[in-house]
């Protein structure tokens, strides 16, 4: 069986990104974007009226049969990697709208809420050695907090790099999330 966005999506929903990951790996640098057949499109026809990230998706596509097909059409002849980078970014920078990757917003938020309960913790040893990924929220704190308790042994600038912030702002979350465990202090109630 040929792989299509529909069953790396399905494979994530499962919990399963690898598969996805890898394709969207595949179309890389900065402009994976000028290979995506909507290039020089009218995006409009990506942003259906009607289709809502909260409503359930049969439902969505039912109602919304017609004003859909043309936008994915264009998604489904889109090379498998660049439609696989579309979703993983659509994903990563938490759009809510819009038909990305060939999912609708209304598909697409189901995996994004899985997306955010993720942790990996291969991926979370990666970033902090300098590896740059897309990290789920769960990840992304993971990694603040194994910093903020080990900052002295770990290389501040790899790390930094792999959250994609500044060294100076990676010091200011470390330090947010040292003050957030901490226990708060007992009350005398003298």
């Amino acid at each position: 069986m040929s792989a299509n966005i529909k069953t790396l999506s399905g494979a994530a929903f499962q919990g399963d990104w690898n598969p996805l990951f890898r394709e969207a790996e595949k179309a890389r640098g900065k402009h994976w974007a000028e290979e995506a057949n909507c290039i020089n499109r009218d995006i409009g026809i990506f942003f259906p009226k009607g289709d809502h990230p909260r409503e359930d998706p049969h439902e969505v596509a039912e109602r919304l049969a017609l004003s859909i097909v043309r936008p994915m059409k264009l998604c489904a002849s889109c090379p498998l990697p660049v439609a696989a980078r579309c979703l993983v970014d659509s994903i990563e920078h938490d759009d809510e709208w819009g038909i990305r990757g060939g999912l609708l917003a209304s598909e697409r938020s189901q995996l994004r809420a899985t997306w955010q309960q993720r942790v990996d913790d291969k991926v979370v040893e990666r970033a902090l050695r300098g590896a740059t990924a897309p990290l789920s929220t769960g990840e992304r704190e993971a990694v603040i907090a194994r910093f903020a308790a080990d900052s002295s042994v770990l290389d501040a600038a790899a790390v930094a790099r792999a959250l994609g912030v500044t060294r100076d702002y990676l010091f200011k979350l470390a330090w947010r999330a040292r003050k957030k465990s901490r226990p708060a202090p007992a009350v005398d109630a003298a």
